[in-house]
């Protein structure tokens, strides 16, 4: 189903909901509290289902055979749907939550404080991965309104970054000390090429599994094509699963596959 699509979907329950509750929420799901609003995308996705992202989880499977405590970093974690949860299944993880935008970190910042037991697992970064991209505002609000200022295909809404939080993921790796990292998340709105590019070197040596949505409609706006992006993900030597880990045989099959507008989510391993 094409974003778009989705997000008047979602639209439509929004106003349903609010006939009978206020769009404002403190709730609890999946065991951690949060503070929503019921006119942003992702906030009624963690409302409904408790997370933006119902498949992560499935990432417990992949990482059942390692031992001791696991290293995840999830770029571009907006309010902290994902970044919550897998520190939540996750018990003996320590999750780096990255998100660039003054707006949605400080609603990931407030989450986070209304979950205290999580404070030890779950580190916020406010930063930008990119490699030698310096925007000055990214997507990262899916709100109702009727503004004339959202992306003509997803209706997504810019927010500003915070100024000089541009690091490339090699470097981050290496300022936080990370020995190793097991698991990566990433959902950048078309910044994947170039932040996957800030970590060539440590991709490549290390190999940690991720997590990422491919749209292949998004990356001409960004100078680059679908097909570079895969094949820069092909030159790492990863493999893709789907959502429920059923390994793909043909990629590029799959991506044509995914209607304009539209994307998918798929593991690498």
């Amino acid at each position: 189903m094409k974003t778009k699509h989705k997000i008047l979907i979602a639209k439509f329950l929004s106003k349903l909901l609010k006939l009978f509750i206020s769009k404002n929420q403190i709730v609890i799901r999946n065991e951690i509290k949060w503070n929503l609003d019921l006119d942003e995308g992702i906030d009624l996705s963690v409302y409904l289902f408790g997370t933006s992202e119902r498949k992560i989880s499935n990432i417990k499977t992949l990482l059942s055979k390692k031992n001791g405590s696991l290293t995840i970093i999830d770029i571009g974690a907006n309010i902290g749907s994902v970044s919550l949860l897998l520190a939540k299944i996750l018990k003996n993880s320590k999750v780096f939550a990255i998100e660039p935008t003054n707006y949605a970190y400080n609603k990931l910042s407030e989450n986070l404080k209304l979950n205290k037991e999580l404070e030890n697992r779950v580190f916020l970064r406010q930063l930008f991965i990119s490699n030698n991209k310096k925007p000055k505002e990214v997507w990262s609000s899916w709100n109702f309104d009727k503004s004339n200022n959202k992306h003509q295909k997803h209706l997504g809404t810019l927010k500003e970054i915070k100024q000089n939080a541009y690091i490339k993921l090699d470097e981050f790796i290496k300022d936080e000390n990370l020995k190793n990292v097991d698991f990566i998340k990433l959902d950048v709105d078309g910044y994947e090429l170039d932040a996957l590019s800030s970590g060539e070197d440590f991709l490549i040596k290390n190999k940690p599994i991720i997590f990422i949505e491919i749209a292949p409609y998004l990356y001409p706006e960004f100078g680059y094509s679908c097909l570079e992006l895969i094949k820069f993900i092909q030159k790492l030597n990863y493999n893709f699963l789907d959502e429920n880990l059923d390994e793909i045989p043909n990629i590029f099959d799959q991506i044509e596959k995914i209607k304009d507008g539209g994307s998918k989510n798929f593991f690498l391993i």
